[in-house]
């Protein structure tokens, strides 16, 4: 099916991986630098190869200005403003598609329902080159060299499966056939960023090429470029490690065991403001606070795995801003609130660390206002019930003390 003559393109194109990357100096350290954004909308689902090449119109002769659409800090929609209610299936267009990059693609369809919770399948059953895209469904193709931008803004681009696009580039759309919500999408990763036997390249790396395809997918979610201006790289960087969002460009993001998933202080609440449009049941967000009214801090505002969390005089900053996940886990700059070694013990510290889903993470809140942890029947506590900044938070046994009282967000 030839594409309609009518869809318009809302952006063009714009190198984000190997011109992205972090890579060494030196020969073989990778390409230059591309330019052109790599991401775009239509106003239909179903758009198809014909003839090996996807002509999708040009585009503007100016993209937007930054700042029109929704947006906050480390976040920015395009045009789109709420998800399906329904959900989505994430589909490949052959078996090498699927073969390498379902384990990518599975981690962050993973993480896009842990932030909306709404539903993402993944379909690992190749449905073709020829496949027309249904309302509902994304579908992600490896291809060589499959973007080519046009020359200048107002002229058309495509995609090509014949390996004749730009070097180094890979992108992502979104269709938008109902007013003002994402319905579809697709996405096409540089295959030229995997060694034959599937393996990120070596200037490239696995934690880049986990936040690359992040990227490209948060795209066809509806999040444009967290820039805050049209100049590369110009994005909000993290208190918590000085990394910037996954939907910067370049997409160099979180170089730790966060890299590939949307990280709280930034990428989650785009995604948070398009679930809310679609009327999904949020976790909730806030800050808790405590004794004397102050709050549940982490401390210095770093997410280093062993970071203690204490008492601190509530300040709006990220790192007194929790969601409590229906998992039971209380996140904060993208890791959890942790007992230590998930030892039963009266004192024993309380820390942030990367998310792993065991029982050293599991909490819950009784009728008394306490936060329990699950395995051990203890609850959070302020250390000697001292109201100071900088206060540690312990683990103790539950009693009636102010100091085990928290109000959490609903």
């Amino acid at each position: 099916m030839a594409f309609c003559a009518a869809v318009t393109l809302a952006g063009g194109l714009q190198g984000t991986a190997g011109a992205d990357a972090p890579r060494p100096a030196g020969p073989g350290a990778g390409p230059a630098p591309a330019a052109a954004p790599d991401f775009g909308a239509s106003r239909a689902d179903g758009t198809t190869f014909k003839d090996g090449t996807m002509s999708l119109g040009p585009a503007p002769a100016a993209r937007r200005s930054v700042g029109a659409a929704p947006h906050g800090e480390g976040w920015q929609l395009d045009k789109a403003t709420k998800l399906l209610a329904s959900g989505y299936t994430i589909k490949f267009y052959d078996k090498k598609s699927a073969d390498v990059l379902t384990r990518y693609v599975k981690a962050s369809a993973a993480d896009l329902q842990r932030v909306t919770n709404i539903r993402y399948t993944i379909d690992t059953k190749p449905v073709g080159w020829d496949y027309v895209r249904p309302r509902g469904e994304v579908v992600i193709g490896l291809l060589k060299r499959p973007c080519v931008p046009g020359a200048t803004p107002d002229q058309p681009w495509k995609v090509v499966r014949d390996g004749s696009g730009t070097a180094n580039l890979s992108c992502g759309f979104y269709s938008s056939s109902l007013p003002d919500t994402t319905t579809s999408g697709h996405a096409y990763i540089d295959s030229e960023f995997f060694t034959a036997d599937g393996k990120a390249i070596p200037w490239m790396g696995e934690t880049y090429l986990r936040s690359h395809i992040s990227h490209e997918l948060g795209h066809t979610m509806g999040l444009a470029h967290a820039n805050r201006s049209e100049k590369r790289g110009d994005c909000a960087v993290g208190s918590d490690s000085g990394e910037k969002p996954v939907m910067c460009t370049p997409s160099d993001a979180y170089q730790d065991k966060r890299a590939g998933t949307y990280v709280q202080q930034f990428d989650v609440q785009g995604l948070r403001y398009l679930a809310r449009g679609a009327g999904a049941a949020l976790p909730p967000q806030g800050r808790v606070t405590g004794l004397a009214k102050k709050c549940l801090d982490v401390k210095g505002g770093k997410a280093a795995n062993g970071t203690r969390v204490q008492l601190f005089t509530c300040n709006g900053g990220v790192a007194q801003s929790w969601i409590l996940q229906k998992d039971g886990t209380f996140r904060a700059l993208g890791k959890c609130l942790d007992n230590a070694g998930n030892v039963n013990k009266n004192g024993n510290r309380i820390q942030l660390s990367d998310c792993t889903g065991g029982p050293a993470q599991k909490w819950k809140t009784d009728a008394k206002g306490r936060i329990v942890h699950v395995a051990s029947g203890k609850v959070l506590d302020v250390t000697g019930g001292r109201t100071a900044n900088g206060t540690l938070i312990q683990l103790y046994t539950a009693k009636t003390a102010k100091g085990q009282v928290w109000s959490v967000p609903k």
